[in-house]
């Protein structure tokens, strides 16, 4: 499953950058979709065709492309509205010049200048200027609702073909929140709405696409002709708001050329189909983990959150629930090995067993003894592996005596209710970053959470904890990785040894895609973006180095 410090989530799109099927379908629902879609008239022989793309199974569509908005369409940012830089999460340190062509820190930490790139146009043909930049993130400083990724920015100001930002405090890790995860927005067009509620129905970006239908069943996009890099290859890109059914059926006949799905035997129902052009690439994007409400019993207890990862069989879960698709979760919450040296060498070969004795005692000790523990888990219903996971877990925690109700609601339901804190344990994904500060920034960073009953942006748990927002703020402090590799160690035992988090298994980044249509798909070979549709920026990138089959 897949998902940003907002992390482009780092709220909605933390966990809808995940997709699952359920079962077999008739290919009504779908046939039905795609009669909504126009011709393909724009592909035609000798040219790019249209793609079909599967997104979110959400059935209907809502027409939000505001940018700053935690409902905003994924591709909201990078199909209309650019950020400054591109950071490919696949290859440490590769960031490539975007709508900024250059940036330098001063040696503080607390002045980064970005010089704008010149000759970018918006789609309504006036220029991109270095106002539009700055009117971008004034706005997040005069409506904080709208700084979704909670940068901590004093003040912007443009200095010829160059923008200015200065930071209260030293800031280089904020390079990626602050220039790779925002769009920068017109300020002729925007100034004067209402940014926090205005749904943005028409977007008017620099990106490589515009809007050119739009419908609650099915929205379609098509290449900007103006567009400063080149018209791309893809000339039509469609989004139809499909139902799990639709989905499985649309694989099955390859009627979707792209998809963010979780498929449950996928050589049988995807790959055996056409297994020369049906491929599927799965990195690692995150952690699943289970996200308990740290703000109210019985999550404030260390005992209880002890008992519970005791109690459950992540090897079980994996296999049966994820298909093998992924690894059961180090302690840490961090992929291994690739970031063995971000962990604690004590704690490198650490993993998680269970052992249901040791959970009843810390109940007993946490006062459930001789009464039973009672919590409820909020799943997201569209979510099959989710929602199988979440019944393993309840037969696991009855064993050892904990009453679990799992309670299955709508995408929409399930992310209102998490922003709100109205749950007590759910599972969610959490998407990482560069390194892996940034997983444990938008899981435990207070600065991202808010009381129950207000919505956060990360940290859904409420975990507020001084040692952890020290752990984060030393790491954001220094540019020197030794003192942020131990930070971050830090931030591994505050996991490992407190369970703010209850970490599960890993979380990919799930992208389906034929290659009848389009090559220069991201590969293991060449990852050069996140594969899954779901992810933004990082769409809009795959998009560009699509090129036509001849």
């Amino acid at each position: 499953m897949s998902a940003d410090a907002t992390i482009r989530d780092a709220a909605t799109q933390l966990r809808l950058s995940r997709r699952t099927l359920f079962g077999a379908a008739a290919g009504v629902g779908l046939a039905a979709t795609l009669a909504g879609c126009g011709g393909d008239d724009e592909g035609g022989t000798g040219a790019g065709k249209p793609l079909v793309v599967h997104i979110n199974d959400t059935g209907s569509w809502q027409r939000n492309f505001n940018p700053y908005a935690v409902t905003q369409n994924v591709g909201t940012i990078g199909l209309f509205y650019e950020p400054l830089l591109f950071f490919n999460k696949l290859k440490p340190n590769d960031i490539t010049p975007w709508l900024a062509t250059k940036y330098s820190w001063s040696s503080d930490g607390k002045t980064l200048r970005m010089t704008i790139r010149k000759n970018v146009k918006w789609t309504d043909g006036k220029p991109l200027t270095v106002d539009d930049v700055v009117f971008t993130y004034q706005a997040m400083i005069d409506t904080p609702a709208l700084n979704r990724g909670g940068i901590e920015l004093s003040g912007v100001k443009a200095e010829g073909d160059e923008v200015v930002f200065t930071f209260p405090s030293t800031s280089f890790t904020k390079l990626w929140n602050l220039a790779g995860q925002i769009g920068i927005v017109p300020k002729h067009l925007l100034a004067g709405k209402k940014l926090d509620t205005f749904t943005n129905p028409n977007p008017v970006g620099t990106g490589p696409f515009t809007l050119s239908s739009f419908s609650s069943q099915v929205y379609q996009v098509k290449a900007n002709p103006k567009y400063w890099k080149g018209k791309p290859a893809v000339p039509q890109v469609k989004f139809p708001a499909y139902t799990a059914n639709a989905v499985q059926t649309g694989l099955q006949t390859g009627e979707i050329d792209w998809a963010s799905a979780f498929v449950p035997d996928l050589k049988k129902i995807y790959e055996k189909n056409d297994p020369e052009h049906n491929k599927h690439y799965f990195p690692s994007e995150g952690l699943n983990a289970l996200m308990v409400n740290t703000a109210k019993a019985p999550f404030v207890s260390l005992e209880v959150r002890q008992a519970v990862s005791l109690a459950i069989d992540r090897d079980r879960i994996v296999k049966s629930a994820e298909r093998g698709y992924v690894e059961p979760a180090h302690p840490s919450g961090l992929p291994m090995p690739a970031d063995a040296d971000w962990v604690p060498a004590k704690y490198k070969d650490a993993k998680f067993t269970v052992d249901t004795a040791k959970a009843k005692e810390l109940l007993k000790k946490a006062g459930y003894g001789s009464k039973k523990l009672k919590f409820e888990l909020l799943v997201p219903s569209p979510y099959t592996d989710f929602v199988n996971s979440a019944q393993l877990m309840k037969e696991d925690l009855a064993k050892v005596g904990i009453d679990m109700t799992v309670r299955g609601v709508a995408i929409q339901d399930w992310v209102a209710k998490v922003g709100k804190g109205d749950f007590d344990v759910t599972l969610r994904g959490a998407v990482s970053g560069p390194t892996p500060f940034y997983l444990y920034r938008v899981m435990l960073a207070s600065v991202l959470t808010k009381p129950i009953g207000q919505v956060a942006t990360g940290n859904y748990g409420r975990w507020k904890d001084k040692h952890t927002d020290e752990l984060l703020a030393a790491y954001e402090g220094t540019n020197d990785e030794a003192k942020q590799q131990a930070a971050v160690q830090g931030l591994a035992t505050v996991v490992i040894e407190q369970l703010p988090v209850i970490p599960l298994f890993g979380s990919p980044s799930w992208a389906l895609y034929r290659t009848t249509k389009y090559t220069g798909w991201p590969t293991e070979q060449n990852p050069y973006a996140m594969p899954s549709p779901a992810t933004s920026p990082d769409m809009a990138q795959v998009l560009l180095h699509l090129k036509p089959v001849k």
